[in-house]
Order: C-alpha cells, then sequence, then structure tokens
C-alpha cells in the first residue's frame, strides 16, 4: 500500500476549526470529542495538576448553563457526558442517538468557549479533587504506576501524575484557571472527532456553527523530548502487600517499534497465557496479580512489568522477573508465542474499535498529534507483515537495554 494510500487526513473548516470525521451508518449514535492540548507534561512544577482541575472547572458553569444544566441536558437525552485529562491532552466528549447529536456540538462547544470560574464553585471544586488526590493515594498499585514512569524519566515532566499534588492543587485559583483556558482554549490547539451515524455535510456545518467563534489566537504548548533516567525508588506506604515495578525503555506512539513493544509486553506479562503469569502465579503461586503494558507518548515511551505480592516473596518475584527478561536477552522468544501474541494483538486492535466511542478517540488523538490517521487495513496489515526475525531481534535488545525499578510497601517496617 502506498504511503499516501495508507492515511485519512483531518480537515479544517471555514473558519480553521481541525476535524475529524469517520461516517458510520450501522447504528444510530454519533461519538463526539473536543481533544485540547493540556495535559500535566506541559505544567509547571509550581501548577502540577492545572490541567486536570481544568477540566473540572469548565463543567462548573459556562455563560448559558449551570453545572447541572451542562450535565442534565446530555443526560435526559439517554446521552453520556464525560472527560479526562492525561499528560499530553485533555478529551470533552459525548455519545448520543444521532437525532439528538446537535445537543451535544450545543454543550460541548459551550463548555470550551464559554466556561466561567466562579471562585466559590471553583474551590468547592479543589475539594473534589483533593478527595479525589486522598483516593489515589489510598491505592498503592497506582502509586506503583505513578513511581514507575518516575523510575523511567526521573523528574522530568512526562512523568507527572496529571491528578497533581495536594500542595500543588491547594494553591491554584480561579485566575490561574482562567489564564490556562484564554491560553490553550483556542482552533489551533484543538480538533473535534466525530465518528457514528453523521454525513460529512451536517458535521461540518454544525462543527462551522458551534466552534466556528472559538478563539483563533493562542498557544500550542511544545515540549522537549525527555530522556531516559532510569532509577530504582522506593515508596514507603503501610500495605498488607508489597508492589513492584521493573521498568525498561519503549517506543513512541504509532511507530513499528510500538507495536512489536505491544508483542513484547503481551510475551512477557500481557494475558494468562504469558511467561510470567504462567511462571510467576499458575507454577510458582508467588502472586495474585502480574502484568506487563507498554507506556507511550508522541516522542518516547517506556515499558512497565508491575506485581504485587507478599513481603516474603518480594525478592522471589523480582528476581524471577528478571529472569524472564534476561532469558529473551539471551535466548530470544519461540516463534510459536510470537505468532500467538501478534495475533492476540491484532485481535485486540480490532475489538478496540467495534465502538464509535473507540473509534472517536483513536481518531482524534492521531489528528491532533499528527494530521492525519492511519486507515485500519493499514494498520492490520502493518502488524502482520512484522517478522518473526526482525521481532527477535527486537526483543533481545529491548530486553538489554537499562532497567529501573519500584518498591511499594511498608518498607521500614519491613
Amino acid at each position: 500500500m502506498e504511503e499516501k494510500n495508507k492515511f485519512l487526513y483531518q480537515r479544517i473548516s471555514k473558519s480553521g476549526v481541525k476535524f475529524f470525521l469517520e461516517k458510520n451508518n450501522t447504528f444510530p449514535v454519533v461519538s463526539m470529542g473536543v481533544f485540547v492540548r493540556s495535559g500535566s507534561r506541559y505544567e509547571n512544577p509550581d501548577k502540577l495538576g492545572i490541567s486536570h482541575f481544568l477540566e473540572h472547572a469548565v463543567f462548573k458553569g459556562t455563560k448559558n448553563r449551570t453545572a447541572f444544566e451542562i450535565s442534565h441536558e446530555i443526560e435526559k437525552l439517554g446521552g453520556e457526558l464525560n472527560a479526562f485529562t492525561s499528560p499530553e491532552y485533555t478529551l470533552f466528549y459525548v455519545k448520543l442517538l444521532n437525532k439528538h447529536i446537535k445537543k451535544g456540538f450545543d454543550v460541548l462547544s459551550d463548555i470550551v468557549k464559554n466556561a466561567v470560574f466562579k471562585e466559590e464553585l471553583i474551590e468547592r471544586e479543589k475539594r473534589v479533587i483533593l478527595e479525589e488526590i486522598e483516593e489515589y493515594y489510598d491505592n498503592p498499585e497506582d502509586i506503583c504506576q505513578t513511581e514507575a514512569l518516575r523510575s523511567i524519566w526521573g523528574d522530568q515532566s512526562v512523568g507527572n501524575n496529571p491528578l497533581g499534588t495536594k500542595e500543588s492543587v491547594s494553591k491554584i485559583g480561579s485566575k490561574d484557571l482562567k489564564l490556562l483556558y484564554d491560553k490553550l482554549f483556542n482552533k489551533n490547539n484543538m480538533l473535534v472527532s466525530v465518528a457514528g451515524d453523521m454525513d460529512e455535510s451536517s458535521a461540518e456545518n454544525l462543527i462551522e456553527h458551534y466552534f466556528g467563534d472559538a478563539k483563533a489566537e493562542g498557544t500550542v504548548p511544545e515540549v522537549k523530548k525527555p530522556e531516559y533516567r532510569f532509577n530504582d525508588r522506593k515508596f514507603d506506604k503501610k500495605t498488607t502487600q508489597f508492589h513492584i515495578a521493573v521498568t525498561l525503555k519503549g517506543f513512541p506512539l504509532y511507530t513499528r517499534e510500538s507495536l512489536m513493544q505491544s508483542v513484547y509486553t503481551t510475551i512477557l506479562g500481557g494475558n494468562m497465557s504469558s511467561r510470567l503469569f504462567q511462571r510467576l502465579r499458575e507454577e510458582s503461586a508467588l502472586v495474585y496479580t502480574i502484568y506487563a503494558y507498554p507506556v507511550r507518548f508522541i516522542d518516547t515511551g517506556g515499558t512497565v512489568i508491575y506485581a504485587s505480592t507478599s513481603a516474603e516473596y518480594v525478592s522471589k518475584v523480582r528476581s524471577g522477573i528478571e529472569k524472564e527478561i534476561n532469558d529473551i536477552a539471551k535466548h530470544g522468544v519461540k516463534e510459536g508465542e510470537f505468532s500467538d501474541a501478534k495475533e492476540y494483538i491484532l485481535g485486540n486492535v480490532i475489538l478496540g474499535l467495534e465502538t464509535f466511542s473507540g473509534r472517536m478517540q483513536r481518531n482524534g488523538v492521531q489528528s491532533l498529534f499528527l494530521g492525519k490517521v492511519k486507515k485500519i487495513e493499514a494498520l492490520i496489515k502493518e502488524i502482520e507483515s512484522l517478522s518473526f526475525d526482525e521481532f527477535d531481534v527486537f526483543a533481545r535488545e529491548l530486553s538489554r537495554s537499562p532497567r529501573g525499578s519500584v518498591l511499594v510497601g511498608d518498607i521500614n517496617g519491613r
């Protein structure tokens, strides 16, 4: 397949709104999202968590609607309205029957154009976010995931927790949020993604009508590619189990290497057939939970292997993980496990796109950062084209790369 035929490209409305539409008339539903390049990677140390706070704040009221009206206007139609903040972008989205989608455009455009930041409401929501942070740090598995990023990249912003810290969030006020909102919520830094039962002319007309008067000027945040700074991290927390992570390098989103990384993590710990699940759970009964997964950003990536176990088994579990990585480094992988893992990844990719919401998000992220979306058939061909010899070299090299580690638990009482 020629390079130009592998992709579908974002479009731009008359007034400069970037958008991507995937039309599908199989079901009378439309999923629509507004992507904003706003996230923890772009935050200063004294404002950690501000992007996530802003995601909450825009739902607290606009020039046209109260907080209740924002949610009620969608929910009374049987729809879904929500948002989340990742390290690299924030997504506001709705899912509705196609006959109601105009209301979805109306509400989403209202919160990304007309949010007001009333101090009393912002202070009240701050308490909610502080509770969210408390809840997060009650979960040692969540702590381990955050520390895993720090074990790969140190104190660089790519390892920031999108929630921020209690200290940083406590200092953020309505003026800070309004300043960031005015800075980032503009046509250059936003993209509208639509997937479902809607034709092109209707989508473009609604996008132009509801988003055409969004700010034309503003900032598009930029970051430098981070350097790997592998290190060993410990987080003391009174828990009944210990939580372990071993980290390796990884690869950026949408690269061929990232596909091979998915095969690698599947073989190592991606499912119940994986090496680590079989060795450390089924054969040795040292763990209940163990898995491996890729971490991907637009310009870098990492690999995380996670397990939880009792204090008496920490050394055995850690050495068991290291043993499997070292075995791949020395002996590579078997052709059969490569074929099985590749087929598993292929199935997961396709199953992950069975919903309009999944397609809307995939299209939106690629369009926001690349301006284009790889066709599904091109992605499938690329996965199918991965060869055993190519992957075996890749897996050996990745297994030989520098490593970091994390230990979360009652370290002082151990």
